[in-house]
This record gives C-alpha cells, structure tokens and sequence, in this order.
C-alpha cells in the first residue's frame, strides 16, 4: 500500500494539510509536531510522489531540442533516447519541442535566434553545427540566463551548461589506428569532412593526424571535402581522388554514400568511417566498409533529455561539464548488434 500524507495524518489522529505542510517544508507548524510527522514517516518508509508534487507546484517548462536532418538514421536513434526518457518525465510538466534544421550555419542560427527571441522555451538542448556567430549565440543566450545545453557536437568556447558526446579526438586517433592495421606496407591515407568546420570535424581530424604522424609508414593524409547541398557532384569528385589512396577515413556521415563510390573503384581501399544503418551493415558484409565506429546515438539522446531535466526542474547542476560516451568498433563479426 502506498504511505500517502492522509495515511500518516490517520495515524497521528492529525490533519491531513498540517502533515502535508510538514513533509513540504512549507512551515507554519509547531518544532514538536514536526518531529512527531518526520518520525512516523521514517516509520512508515513514506516516499514523496515527486509527479504529484510537480504538479501541485504548477511548474511547466518547455525546451527546444535543434539538431540537423541528415544523417536522417542517425538522428532516428537520437529521437528514440530522447523519447525514452521523456516516457520517465511525462508526468512532470516537463515538455520537448523537437526542430530539425538542415545542415547549415545559417539555417541553425535563424532556428536557435527564434527560439531564444520568443520566449516560449526555458532553455534550449542543440547539435550545433558549429561557426563562431553560432557560438556567439550561444554564449549571448547563457549570459542571458538562457540555459543552452550541446550534445553531440559541441561549442565548449560558448559557456554552454553541458555537453554530451564521444570524445572526437580519441575517435579521429581510432580511426587512423584502424587504417594502419588494415593496410598493408603502403600507407597514403585520405579523410573526408563536410562542408561545415564543426568542432566535431576539427577534432577528429586532428587525433587521425597525429596517430598518423607518431607512425613513420603513414606516407600522406589528403583532406577532402564533401558537400551536402550539391552531394552528387561531391560523391564524384570525392571519386577522382581515391585511386591513389590506401586508406580512406569518413569522419563525416555520408559513410554509406562513399561506400557506393569505392565500390566502384578498381583498387578499392580500406574504408573506415562511423555510425550504423542498414547501407552500412549491408556495406560491410559487401567487404568494402572494414570498420565502423559506434558511439550510442539512443542513450546520447536519453542523457542529454535528463541533464535538462535535472538543471531545469530540479536545479541540480550536472556533475561535471562533459559526459563522454565510448567508442566501439563495429566490423562484419558484430554489425548485427548494432543494427535497429
């Protein structure tokens, strides 16, 4: 039987608002009497109804959640964390407006610019794709006690709240380790971003360079870039430039759509890149993607819903300022456990 304030009033032959008073610290009631409830409901093992409580307190908050469209699979499993843990929450008063935009600097600062100007959020939880104006929002809504939250990828110049993603350095470094294995004596590397210079990006590349230079067999790294907004021209330029390479690493996700590409490349070199969808698992089994590098998508979602939640119903600051998720290779062997 669930101990409710009415049953802890019956016991102590007192009213039922006087205890009430009491276990919500509310005041107004006598030091003895006081003791005399604390004491019964340690008795009793009573547990608040924190959903009753929310409620009684009349406390709505509403938060933006802003990530890109593409990779649409990807994102899928973002949404699934995210309405994971909103299934914990739904009795709290606590709501998400999720807004997808397309993945550009500007389309996102006009989206995160509304949000903030319209006063209909308490706080904002974005994948920024990344520029210093978008940054510079950021900070200005945090200065603003507009609190901002990242995940995935991250502005850790803005002041933002916190941040939830893999560590994209360890992921570059990762990467590059898999292609000196998976290669043979000759070692010409490429990587392949997008045309946004997220933090993400940058810092992938910089761990695939520097495993790359602590190896003397590693002859080159050539950067390439891939354009989203016109992709099928990219994809066959993108092309032009594997016949010389051993190695291919795509830091980005269009992993699935150079995987056509090397397909149809006569000296086909190792493809390692990140995420899982059907092309991809389908990809490996094909023997042209070796590897690819998971990084839970769901629980980044599930997380970032539940450092929001924390800061904005309980104000509770989250413990510490990034919360990494880890890396996991997927090959053929493995794939199956990674495919929704």
């Amino acid at each position: 039987m669930r101990i409710t304030a009415k049953t802890i009033a019956e016991q102590l032959n007192m009213s039922t608002a006087t205890v009430d008073r009491v276990l919500h610290n509310r005041g107004g009631v006598s030091p003895k009497t006081v003791n005399k409830v604390l004491a019964k409901a340690k008795e009793l093992n009573y547990t608040p109804n924190k959903s009753a409580s929310f409620l009684a307190r009349k406390k709505l908050v509403n938060v933006a959640f802003v990530f890109p469209e593409y990779p649409e699979y990807f994102w899928k499993e973002i949404e699934m964390g995210i309405h994971s843990a909103l299934e914990d929450f739904k009795d709290y008063g606590f709501h998400i407006d999720i807004r997808k935009t397309p993945h550009t600097i500007d389309k996102q600062m006009e989206v995160v610019e509304s949000i903030i100007q319209s006063e209909a959020y308490d706080g904002l939880v974005i994948c920024p794709t990344d520029g210093i104006p978008l940054t510079s929002i950021i900070e200005s809504g945090i200065n603003n006690d507009f609190p901002i939250f990242t995940f995935n990828n991250d502005s850790p110049s803005s002041g933002r709240i916190s941040h939830v993603g893999a560590d994209y350095y360890d992921a570059g470094r990762l990467a590059a380790e898999l292609s000196v294995n998976f290669t043979g004596k000759s070692k010409r590397f490429a990587i392949i971003t997008d045309e946004a210079d997220t933090y993400q990006m940058q810092q992938k590349r910089r761990g695939f360079e520097a495993f790359a230079l602590e190896h003397q067999e590693v002859d080159a790294v050539k950067m390439l870039r891939l354009d989203n907004q016109s992709m099928e021209q990219s994809l066959l330029e993108i092309k032009k430039n594997l016949a010389d390479v051993d190695s291919v690493y795509v830091a980005c996700g269009s992993l699935a759509e150079v995987a056509q590409q090397v397909k149809q490349v006569s000296n086909k070199p190792v493809l390692i890149g990140h995420d899982m969808s059907t092309a991809i698992y389908d990809s490996l089994h094909e023997d042209i993607v070796m590897a690819t590098i998971c990084q839970d998508p769901t629980y980044q979602g599930s997380l970032a819903v539940r450092l929001a939640f924390n800061y904005l119903m309980l104000n509770k600051q989250p413990d510490k300022e990034s919360h990494i998720v880890k890396l996991e290779i997927v090959t053929k062997g493995n794939a199956k456990y990674y495919l929704n």
